[in-house]
Order: C-alpha cells, then sequence, then structure tokens
C-alpha cells in the first residue's frame, strides 16, 4: 500500500508528522504524556464543549485562505524527541471583521482542528495572545494552551523544555510585498542534525499542559507562511438521505492490501440503501473494507428493472489535512512473478463510469464483477469488482471487492440467539490487554437474521453478578457507570464492535485488590428495536480458573465435543490457520485454547 493515513486504517496520531515532513528518531525526553490519535482528540473536545472549556472548534467567519508552511521544529512522540522541516504541512487563516484573524492548529503536527485568535496591528503584523486552549483532555482533566518557550539539554543528556512565563504574545510579520507571514523572535539550528543535540535547542512557539505544566512536545521557530490555493473539499455524504430505508446483511469477497501484507477475506457487515421515490438511489458503505466511514454514494433506480446505477468516482472519504480522499471505481487484480516471488498487482478502469446493482426481492446484488479466489493459493487472486483509489496519484488504496450481495434485515423485536463465548485471555501483568472473545448472534433464537446494532451485552462475574464498566476507566465513551454496553460502543477499553470485549488490565488484581474473575466470565445479550427489550436464553460462561485448579476439575470429566472458530469467530469445520478450538465437557463445562494449523 501506497500511504498511511486515515483514510485507510484510522490510526493517524495527532503529533505525528504530515505528508512531506522529513523526520529523525534521535533523542529520548525527560517526561512525556501519552500521544493521543485524531479520533481520541476529537471526542475529548466534543466533551469540553460540556464542561465550557472556551476552545474555537468550529471555523470563525470571514475569509479563509490556505498557506504552505517552512521553518525548522521538534516534537515528541512515545518518549522521543525528533527534529523535523515544517515543509508540506498547512495552515488554514481566517481574515475575519473588525481585525480579527484566526489561525487553524498554529503548531505544526498539532492535528486537532482548532482554531485561536489573534489581531492585526498597524496592518503589518499578526499579534496572537499566549494561553489560549487548543485542545481540553478528559483523561488528564486538563488544557492544552498556547505558549513560548525553549528547549535545553539536561544534565543526564535528554530534552529538557522551560516555558517563558513573561511572554504574553506572539507576533507574525506580514510582508505583503513578499506574500508571507512570518513569525517573529524564534531562533533556532537551521540545518537539522539527528545526531547533534544542537539541532533540538531552539527557542519559539509551543504549547503546555494546565494540569503539571509539562511540555505538549510541538516547539516550532523560523515559521514562513506562503500562500497557496486553498483546499477544495469535495462532497462526501455523511448524512442519510431522505426516503425509505433498507438494511441488507453483506456476503461476498474482499481482496485487501494492508500493513501485514495481501489477503481476501469474506465480507460481512451490513450496507443500506435508500429510496427517495423520486428515482434516486443511496447506498451507505458501498465498499465493505471502508466501511467504518458510513458514508453514502448516490444512484439513480429504476423500478421496472430493479437496477440502481451508480457513477463512479464518487468519494468515500476525504483528509482535509493530507489533501486527498478515497474514491469507489472499478478494477481488477491480478497475479505476476516478479524477481523474487509471486506478487499482486492492480488496475484501474477508467473505461467503466457507472456501477450497477440489482434488486430482486429481498436480496442486492453487485453485477458484473467476478473471482474465484482461494485463500489459500495466492496465484489464484484474479478479480474484477469496486476497486478503490487515492484520489491525488489514482493509486489502489488497498480493496477490491466482488460477488457482493445483501440479504434484507427486517428490524422488529426478537430474542437474540446466545453468543459464543470462544476464548478468556489475561494478559497477567498490568499492560491493559486483558479480553473475553466472544462470537455475537447475527441471528434471533429461531434463526432469522437481526441487526447487530440494535444489540447491547453485560457481563457476569461469579455468583452470577453483573459487571460494572466504571466511568473512571472507560473515560472515552460513558459519562457514569454502566452494567449495560451497546454493541456500538468502542474505545480502549472494550470493543464488542470487534468481539473482543478490553478489561484494560489484568485480571490478578492491583493494589490489594481482589481479581475480577476468580471462577468464570459470563456473557449474555440484549436485542431492543422500538422499545422493547428482549435477553438471550442463557448467559454463557467460560472457566477462568488457574491451571492448576483447571487440572483439579478436569480430572474426572470428559470430552462432549470441540468446535473451531476462526479470528472473525465464525465456526469453521476444521483447523486451518489460527484457530480458536472450544471444548465442551460432560460436565458443562467449556475451555478454549488457540492452535495454528
Amino acid at each position: 500500500m501506497k500511504k498511511l493515513s486515515v483514510l485507510l486504517v484510522a490510526m493517524a496520531v495527532a503529533v505525528s508528522a504530515s505528508a512531506g515532513i522529513n523526520q529523525k528518531v534521535a533523542r529520548s525526553i525527560r517526561n512525556n504524556k501519552i500521544v493521543k490519535t485524531e479520533k481520541v482528540m476529537k471526542a475529548d473536545l466534543r466533551s469540553q464543549a460540556l464542561k465550557g472549556t472556551r476552545i474555537i472548534n468550529e471555523q470563525p467567519e470571514g475569509e479563509l485562505k490556505s498557506y504552505n508552511r517552512a521553518g525548522q521544529g521538534v516534537y515528541v512522540s512515545n518518549g522521543y524527541v525528533y527534529c523535523a522541516q515544517q515543509d508540506g504541512s498547512r495552515m488554514d487563516i481566517v481574515w475575519g471583521e473588525d481585525g480579527k484573524v484566526y489561525l487553524k492548529d498554529i503548531l505544526f503536527n498539532f492535528g486537532a482542528g482548532t482554531w485561536v485568535e489573534g489581531n492585526i496591528v498597524d496592518d503589518t503584523y499578526i499579534v496572537v495572545p499566549l494561553g489560549q486552549s487548543m485542545y481540553w483532555s478528559d483523561q488528564y482533566q486538563a488544557d492544552i494552551n498556547l505558549c513560548w518557550g525553549h528547549t535545553y539539554q539536561t544534565e543526564d543528556g535528554k530534552i529538557g523544555f522551560e516555558r517563558d512565563m513573561e511572554k504574553t504574545e506572539v507576533t507574525y510579520l506580514l510582508d505583503e510585498a513578499a506574500g508571507t507571514i512570518t513569525l517573529m523572535d524564534s531562533e533556532g539550528p537551521e540545518v537539522l542534525d539527528s545526531s547533534d543535540i544542537n539541532s533540538y535547542l531552539a527557542t519559539g512557539l509551543t504549547a503546555y499542559w494546565t494540569d503539571d505544566d509539562s511540555w505538549y512536545g510541538n516547539l516550532e521557530w523560523n515559521t514562513v507562511l506562503t500562500e497557496r490555493e486553498p483546499v477544495v473539499t469535495p462532497t462526501v455524504i455523511t448524512d442519510q438521505p431522505e426516503g425509505e430505508l433498507y438494511t441488507y446483511l453483506r456476503a461476498g469477497n474482499c481482496i485487501y492490501s494492508s500493513f501485514f501484507g495481501v489477503g481476501m477475506t469474506e465480507q460481512e457487515g451490513k450496507m443500506r440503501v435508500v429510496f427517495d421515490g423520486q428515482g434516486k438511489a443511496y447506498i451507505q458503505n458501498p465498499m465493505y473494507w471502508h466501511d467504518y466511514n458510513a458514508t453514502w454514494v448516490e444512484g439513480t433506480f429504476d423500478p421496472e428493472t430493479g437496477i440502481i446505477t451508480v457513477p463512479t468516482g464518487q468519494y468515500l472519504s476525504w483528509s482535509d489535512e493530507y489533501e486527498y480522499g478515497i474514491q469507489m471505481m472499478w478494477g481488477s487484480t491480478y497475479v505476476y512473478e516478479g524477481e523474487d516471488g509471486m506478487y499482486l498487482g492492480n488496475l484501474l478502469d477508467e473505461a467503466t463510469t457507472e456501477i450497477q446493482y440489482m434488486v430482486d426481492g429481498d436480496k442486492i446484488y453487485l453485477l458484473n464483477s467476478e473471482g474465484g479466489i482461494d485463500s489459500e493459493d495466492f496465484e489464484s487472486y484474479n478479480a474484477t469488482g469496486l476497486y478503490s483509489m487515492y484520489s491525488d496519484d489514482m493509486t489502489w488504496a488497498g480493496a477490491l471487492e466482488y460477488n457482493t450481495e445483501g440479504t434484507k434485515i427486517i428490524i422488529q423485536p426478537a430474542v437474540p440467539a446466545n453468543a459464543e463465548v470462544l476464548e478468556w485471555y489475561d494478559c497477567g501483568d498490568e499492560s491493559g490487554f486483558t479480553y473475553l472473545h466472544v462470537a455475537l448472534p447475527t441471528t434471533d433464537d429461531a434463526g432469522n437474521p437481526i441487526d447487530q446494532e440494535y444489540l447491547s451485552y453485560s457481563i457476569f462475574t461469579d455468583n452470577d453478578e453483573i459487571f460494572v464498566f466504571d466511568a473512571n476507566t472507560y473515560y472515552y465513551d460513558i459519562a457514569t457507570d454502566m452494567t449495560e454496553i451497546p454493541y456500538e460502543i468502542w474505545n480502549n477499553g472494550y470493543d464488542l464492535n470487534g468481539n473482543y470485549i478490553y478489561f484494560y488490565r489484568t485480571n490478578e488484581g492491583q493494589n490489594g485488590e481482589e481479581p475480577f474473575f476468580k471462577h468464570k466470565i459470563g456473557i449474555r445479550v440484549y436485542y431492543t428495536v422500538d422499545g422493547v427489550r428482549n435477553e438471550s436464553p442463557e448467559t454463557n460462561y467460560i472457566e477462568v480458573y488457574p491451571d492448576t485448579k483447571v487440572n483439579e476439575l478436569n480430572a474426572d470429566k470428559t470430552v462432549a465435543s470441540v468446535r473451531y472458530f476462526n479470528v472473525a469467530g465464525q465456526e469453521i469445520a476444521q483447523p486451518s490457520g489460527m484457530t480458536i478450538q472450544v471444548t465442551t465437557y460432560t460436565d458443562g463445562t467449556t475451555s478454549a485454547a488457540k492452535v495454528v494449523k
């Protein structure tokens, strides 16, 4: 895959280097707070709005202009400090009324999407008061405030930071003749060399955490802004269009390329279709591999033939920061032999300008796609179908799907089937990776398809006691303690959407506390539609005894059945690759183990 961005993998780190920034790992620092992803930062910014913290989240009124950045900087990531050129990053400025100006993400590599306010003085300077908040953290209960300061070398050879407590504003010089805006009074090395400690020593614009006055980790100097053409944001349909909505369970296949290589997977999840009754149809998540964006594409619908026609080139996502998006196209993959092995090629079909679906009763089908791929035979990875590409250079965005079909779901109150409990894993330390692996029901207790978005769940401990997800630990998504968690909640603490429920710490107990689960852990699911809430017939458990206790309990019991599940939670006939083996004993207990075939 050519690019690593939030568009495809949703993992752009707000303080990582922007596209085009030259970076080198060199020095450690004395103290650094947790680096947050852009998604978490935006969630915190939504939260701070409720607390009344003064942060400018929305674009102010006025004329918007875009500027290319140049200059130098240092920034912190994961406990190390880097030196970097600002080249390749961008700043947006709104020129308002009465001499007001607003600068978006005033620090390079910041990425929270917030604004600070300044004033034009004598038509020559932009003066920005320091101390303005650019970000609020729920975790630290603190702001990141703009400030001035300098870095220095500590006695043990690390990088320290000192805030200039007396400087109250920062000034930019407006040079209309040169077409530039220049940060004044900053200083530091012009040439950056990661092997030279002096490359990290500078005075300039930066930020600090308000709870302990620690350095946020970005400091820039010699910043020069040059006006450029403004970014033109294409249309990405994120709001559900008006009309009659139908939900379909997906099936079909998808070829993908990721950090971990090339693979093939069966499609799952849902697509939705809205018919407006005026000849238009809108499809949400037309591509399985990019469905986390929850965007829609627009087409026309012929009720006589049942054909939905969708023009190619529509955007599935767009990044203002990186200035490119992912477009839905038509294309193919093929396998070819290179000098040192077999490779997967891809070909965009620019001649195909429309994609068609057939609606037939309770089914919807993607037309004209084809492929007969064996996931264990790489040479069979030849397919034609829906194709995703990067808009800036028309290269493959790592996904092609074919044989797509959907089965309509009737959303109505139902009793959900039981969840299958596949595995319990205790990290054994305090790293926070203890989890319960389950296979969620996709049908009701009669075998009819249900929409998993209407599911919720509760965890049960010893003696059938219900587990409490406390707001202090799971602070990103819940405001109060909860015992029943909606299906779509996701954060560092728990993730039902991926069939793994994380408990954020070891089960062994901390600071003298009792373990969460001494003997067993279980899950019960609920299905709630139109205010009617139904429970699964049973709460399914898995044993969490220490190994010695398990051996004692297993001494007098025999195996009743053995089932196998792949890493997606789907039951399979025989072990293949990484497999979860679930053994049920004659006394009704179960055990789970990872096996590799």
